[in-house]
């Protein structure tokens, strides 16, 4: 019997998505799941995306250009104009949702047996890209007790070796909700600089900051060669259906480098770029619109969850997760028995343990994220339900 590669074997599950088939199991039974998961909001998509598709009729609908549709490139470039970056079409290259500018920076950034620096808790997908890479993340962690703050620059360089290849940023941050502050950038930057590495800036959230104005990394023009930008649609215009996203960089070699990529995988599809394109034009009203939304759903969970005897946790400033500390001992075992073993008034809820968030063993044990991405309503009537389903499991499962 062939094996499957070390890759394949090597690649985890998402923390998120692997217990979608007990959800499901649920549903079947009539049980009505409160998913609070993963980032997939119920707020409407803006009508503009759906007219430009539907206006555009071509005869033939071909591959699109692996660098992107001009129109759509175009459209990116004036979106980051707004944020005070000019970058030219060379610089920017659509791609799959973040998730593949994420793949394309790391395969860019480093080869097998290399290492990456993450802040941990980090945004799953990067351990499973890394997997499939053969890419080594070593993690910085990030401690929620002083509020996700950025550890010394010693304590940063005692995670580097010399197949240290890059840094990854978040920012806002996924899973913590954190807000880099400008002094902490800047020492990521000046320590990234110092040690030769490049800086993968993840910015997905970017509008979804609940103080401060939005900030790209790409305007600190003293390391723009060392940045690669990973950017997305899906949540500041909630798209995450459409997949697209894009890759940014003022460095030629990663940008010859991401569009080799690029040409592998053929194109973005071709209706996604179009009709993303009224979006970026007004991305400032329609991100403005989302924050509030979003920022009224976190203070809301963040409220019912002051209420719950025994849990901790620290309310968001960006994104829209919030990571809270269970008086349980296993997290996921807790996913399990809302899953599989509770129901109240026929509902229950799906939230992510915060285990395989981490790199190292034994933390987020306890810790679950939830994702606010339900209306206020459901939100509500969802941290009843995980209210009732902790107290239950806590009687059949006591510290």
């Amino acid at each position: 019997m062939p094996k499957l590669s070390k890759r394949a074997q090597l690649t985890p599950a998402s923390p998120i998505r692997k217990f979608l088939p007990l959800a499901r199991a649920a549903q079947a039974r009539g049980v009505k799941v409160y998913a609070l998961s993963s980032g997939d909001p119920d707020y409407s998509v803006p009508p503009a995306f759906f007219k430009a598709v539907r206006n555009y009729q071509p005869k033939v609908l071909g591959y699109a250009p692996s660098s992107g549709l001009f129109e759509h490139v175009a459209a990116w470039q004036k979106y980051y104009q707004s944020l005070g970056v000019k970058l030219q079409p060379e610089n920017i290259i659509p791609t799959a949702g973040c998730a593949e500018a994420i793949l394309f920076a790391l395969l860019a950034a480093a080869d097998p047996g290399e290492e990456v620096l993450v802040f941990e808790p980090v945004y799953v997908s990067y351990k499973s890209f890394a997997a499939m890479a053969g890419i080594v993340l070593k993690p910085i962690r990030l401690k929620p007790e002083n509020g996700y703050a950025l550890p010394s620059v010693g304590e940063m360089e005692q995670k580097l070796s010399p197949k240290t290849r890059a840094i990854v940023v978040v920012n806002p941050d996924n899973p913590t909700g954190k807000l880099w502050e400008k002094k902490e950038l800047e020492t990521i930057l000046a320590f990234a600089a110092k040690h030769d590495l490049f800086v993968i800036a993840d910015e997905t959230y970017r509008e979804i900051r609940f103080q401060g104005q939005p900030e790209c990394l790409l305007k600190y023009e003293a390391y723009r060669d060392q940045i690669i930008l990973t950017d997305s649609v899906s949540k500041r215009f909630t798209l995450p259906g459409a997949r697209i996203g894009c890759l940014a960089s003022f460095n030629p070699e990663i940008m010859g480098a991401a569009l080799r990529f690029a040409q592998a995988r053929l194109s973005v599809g071709t209706l996604e770029q179009v009709g993303t394109v009224p979006l970026l034009r007004q991305a400032k009203t329609l991100a403005q619109k989302a924050r509030k939304e979003y920022q009224a759903r976190c203070g809301l969970v963040s409220r019912e969850l002051a209420k719950m005897p025994g849990v901790t946790f620290r309310p968001t400033q960006g994104a829209f997760y919030i990571i809270a500390q269970l008086p349980v001992q296993d997290a996921e075992d807790f996913v399990r028995f809302m899953l599989e073993d509770f129901a109240y008034n026929n509902q229950t809820v799906l939230v992510a343990p915060m285990q395989d968030f981490y790199l190292t063993p034994g933390l987020g044990q306890n810790e679950i994220r939830i994702a606010c991405v339900l209306k206020k309503p459901d939100l509500k009537n969802a941290m009843q339900v995980l209210k009732f389903g902790l107290a239950e499991y806590q009687k059949k499962n006591p510290a």
